[in-house]
């Protein structure tokens, strides 16, 4: 079933805001990224392809949001339809309740807009059937519409649920569309209090580390004081620690831990991530024009508590200031850690011994031995393409 794509029309606004708001928290490589996209946003046709973007109210000028979150009408499961066929006092109706009436009762029924705005994201979405079931009890017809109700990240199922309502023996299309917003109120509910689409609730399901309990970091490396934690909705990417400098706000120093994908070594694991950086940091540099980019081949630092670290260091000279973009990385246990600061080298290199013996990573989650089993190589392969496309 394909998935909605974005209104990228729509958003344009808010993205803008955005994007504005946080300029002067990012590092180099994630400033760099943002005037890139910010221009990208500028120069696209609104119109890019009607098929493509959600449809906007030519009155209210406001997003048709039932024409972007991700909710499909969905085949029932094979136990419902097997019950349907083999018991005779049974009769169902199947498919009952339309894609366009679960959108709009969902709508309805999230009335905070959290479940809305979470199934904005492309890689959740959320499955449901439906049914209509009519029988015989005591000589009194019984009708009951069931929803089979499953969420999925990628595809891959987080929550499965069955919901059912009685109805009256002579029920109107009208009641039917009361009980599907009854009933998925109820989900909605539940998805909440789960905090089904917290990133939290997808580690936890999935069995990947708990970087929120098991991560330790230090509060302060040298001037730059930890300033925020963020952990991605995706377990190959885990948690980004972001410093501060206490005196400079601009001056960031960002900390990234997350698990080691290959079983290639650890020493061409740490330069394929470095070189990845580099070719990044060259599109952006080219897309700029009149910048300068001076950057360092990849090298192997002095070791530290036997630690391998590789790094390199950039800079950029633009009209004004010149930027700078400094990474270093290094694998400990099953997790690399990489550090990416948007100030020189020459501060930075003395700064990385405080910060290798101050952090503690997470052990290897039962997700990633799963996934480097050497056993079921073709399985683990289908897995990672879901996990980490």
């Amino acid at each position: 079933m394909p998935r909605m794509t974005e209104n990228q029309a729509g958003y344009f606004n808010a993205k803008k805001a955005v994007i504005t708001k946080q300029l002067k928290l990012l590092s180099y490589v994630d400033l760099c990224f943002y005037f890139l996209a910010f221009f990208v946003l500028i120069i696209m046709p609104v119109n890019v392809n009607a098929d493509t973007i959600s449809s906007v109210d030519s009155e209210t000028g406001k997003t048709n949001l039932s024409s972007s979150i991700n909710i499909y009408a969905a085949e029932l499961s094979d136990e419902l339809k097997s019950s349907c066929k083999t018991n005779n006092a049974l009769s169902c109706a199947l498919n009952v309740v339309s894609q366009k009436e679960l959108l709009n009762s969902i709508i309805t029924a999230d009335t905070s807009g959290a479940i809305s705005v979470a199934l904005d994201d492309n890689d959740y979405e959320v499955l449901i059937g439906s049914a209509m079931l009519r029988t015989t009890v005591n000589s009194t017809p019984k009708r009951e519409l069931i929803l089979e109700v499953s969420t999925q990240w990628r595809g891959i199922s987080i929550d499965d649920v069955k919901l059912s309502l009685v109805l009256s023996a002579t029920q109107s299309r009208e009641d039917i569309s009361h009980a599907t917003i009854s009933l998925l109120s109820q989900w909605t509910k539940k998805a909440l209090t789960a905090e089904l689409f917290d990133a939290k609730y997808l580690y936890q399901f999935l069995g990947a580390s708990d970087y929120q309990k098991e991560l330790k970091v230090p509060s302060r490396i040298g001037d730059f004081e930890l300033s925020r934690q963020h952990l991605y909705k995706d377990p190959m990417k885990g948690m980004l620690s972001r410093y501060i400098h206490k005196d400079f706000e601009l001056a960031v120093f960002d900390i990234y831990v997350y698990p080691l994908k290959t079983s290639d070594s650890i020493a061409a694991e740490s330069r394929n991530e470095l070189l990845r950086e580099q070719n990044d940091i060259q599109t952006i540099s080219q897309s700029l024009g009149e910048a300068a980019l001076t950057m360092t081949d990849i090298y192997e630092l002095e070791s530290i508590n036997g630690t391998q670290i590789f790094a390199f260091e950039a800079s950029l000279q633009t009209k004004s200031d010149p930027m700078f973009a400094t990474q270093y990385i290094f694998v400990k246990n099953d997790k690399v850690v990489k550090f990416s600061a948007n100030v020189p080298a020459r501060i930075t290199d003395t700064l990385i011994a405080q910060a290798i013996v101050a952090i503690q990573v997470p052990a290897a989650s039962s997700l990633m031995q799963q996934m480097r089993e050497p056993v079921s190589a073709a399985k683990n392969a289908a897995w990672v393409s879901k996990v980490a496309p």
